[in-house]
């Protein structure tokens, strides 16, 4: 059956059920993912998806289903399951077939340059990039993977107010992890992009940034326990923003779950601390005009020099705050309900270079590497403690690698004693992005 005669019969079918307002929200993708190991194609997985999933309102209840086919029987189902689902609803909490914005911002999610994308070229590409790894030095011994992957989605909402969103979006990955080997030991690195063509994928470069990674790597050592000048380097920084993002929901805060709960207005960081949560960034993982409410999204200060201007809200979580929502109710998949997270979540950078901010510590500690994300930081209180890796810092310089040691700390007073920003703003190969900092009051265990 055709998408558009499949809703129509839907909504009509759902309004003889007894359903005051309903929506449509659908996903349509395809996606090519190839694998290499030893100069040879060890897995290429090529899939398609479609998936819709049917939301209506009946007796002040909302009731949800989904489905993967379109036909008359679907139909049925969807709606049957949907008033079933809503019956069972004990809640009283307010819910919203959203009518929809006045306008929507344009946001480029799509390349035409990666359209009809040749399977051939990503092949020869990842065994490009394997080789390149491989060649690079004489001390990497092995590769621990190497990929390329595309995907691509267009997805929609449809509803019974005269809404009618639609947006598509497609992206380029790849990766290679070469494992070297020295007397000391062995490390790996990675090595990766984000692409809008396939001219972007440069073999000989990413192998150098992964193989580079891994090597200086090697030789690494424990260092006394202390308390240490201390700068978080980008990449780590995003592993804590990532895992600390949910603070920021404003569903998380009614539910006790954030210790930002009442603290809109409130300086909760450094002032030299502005955290942005941007859905309409050029190129971002996470880029989209609009919410899975249909809802407008717009970038957003979460925190400007300092105070907490705002939590993220869905609009559910914006009606019990009295609050507009913020365009950040969004579906893990189509069959997902809908949830309040972050778009493209990052700390403003600052202006100075990284070898700026190893000057001024002087002497102190480089953190690359958290280990134990899950298990070693508490997302409610802001406790963490987390197997670490970095280098040593004297008279400005990297010395040496520094491995096993413990980074330990709280994550709000992580916020509070960011001290200077670098400028080197990345997001590495997520939706989140940070650049080096350099903090005060962090605990490191070592021997």
């Amino acid at each position: 059956m055709e998408f558009l005669q499949f809703k129509n019969l839907l909504f009509e079918k759902a309004k003889i059920t007894g359903f005051d307002e309903c929506e449509i929200y659908f996903s349509d993708g395809e996606s090519i993912s190839i694998s290499v190991y030893e100069g040879e194609v060890e897995k290429y997985n090529l899939a398609k998806s479609f998936g819709l999933s049917f939301r209506g309102k009946i007796n002040n209840k909302m009731g949800y289903s989904y489905t993967e086919i379109l036909d008359e029987a679907a139909i049925d189902m969807l709606v049957n399951s949907a008033k079933s689902s809503a019956n069972l609803i004990e809640n009283d909490d307010e819910t919203f077939i959203y009518v929809g914005d006045k306008t929507y911002s344009e946001v480029k999610t799509y390349s035409k340059e990666l359209e009809d994308i040749d399977p051939g070229k990503m092949i020869d590409l990842a065994l490009d990039l394997e080789k390149e790894a491989k060649n690079y030095s004489e001390k990497v011994v092995n590769i621990n993977g190497c990929k390329i992957s595309y995907s691509s989605s267009n997805y929609g909402i449809y509803n019974t107010k005269g809404l009618e969103l639609n947006n598509k979006g497609n992206i380029l990955t790849s990766y290679v992890v070469p494992v070297v080997q020295d007397e000391s030991g062995k490390n790996d690195g990675v090595g990766y992009v984000v692409a809008s063509s396939l001219d972007e994928v440069k073999p000989r470069e990413m192998a150098a940034q992964g193989v580079e990674e891994a090597l200086s790597k090697l030789g690494g050592k424990s260092i006394p326990s202390g308390n240490y000048k201390t700068i978080i380097y980008n990449e780590a920084m995003v592993q804590l923003l990532e895992t600390f993002a949910g603070t920021f929901s404003g569903d998380a805060a009614q539910k006790g779950l954030s210790l930002l709960k009442g603290k809109e207005g409130q300086m909760i960081a450094s002032p030299i601390v502005t955290i942005v949560d941007d859905p309409l960034m050029e190129g971002g993982l996470a880029s989209a005009p609009f919410d899975d409410e249909s809802v407008a999204t717009f970038t957003k200060e979460l925190v400007y020099e300092g105070k907490l201007n705002t939590l993220l809200h869905n609009l559910k979580t914006a009606h019990k705050q009295g609050v507009k929502s913020t365009g950040n109710g969004f579906k893990a998949s189509y069959a997902s309900s809908v949830s309040v997270s972050e778009s493209n979540l990052y700390l403003r950078k600052g202006e100075k270079s990284f070898e700026n901010l190893m000057s001024d510590i002087g002497e102190g500690v480089i953190i690359t590497d958290l280990a134990g994300l899950h298990s070693g930081a508490n997302t409610v209180s802001g406790d963490f403690s987390l197997a670490a890796k970095g280098f040593y810092v004297e008279n400005g310089k990297k010395t040496f690698p520094v491995e096993q040691i413990t980074l330990a700390g709280n994550y709000f007073d992580l916020l509070k004693n960011i001290v200077d920003l670098g400028n080197d703003l990345k997001f590495p190969m997520s939706n989140v992005g940070s650049p080096s900092v350099i903090v005060t009051g962090l605990s490191i265990a070592g021997k």
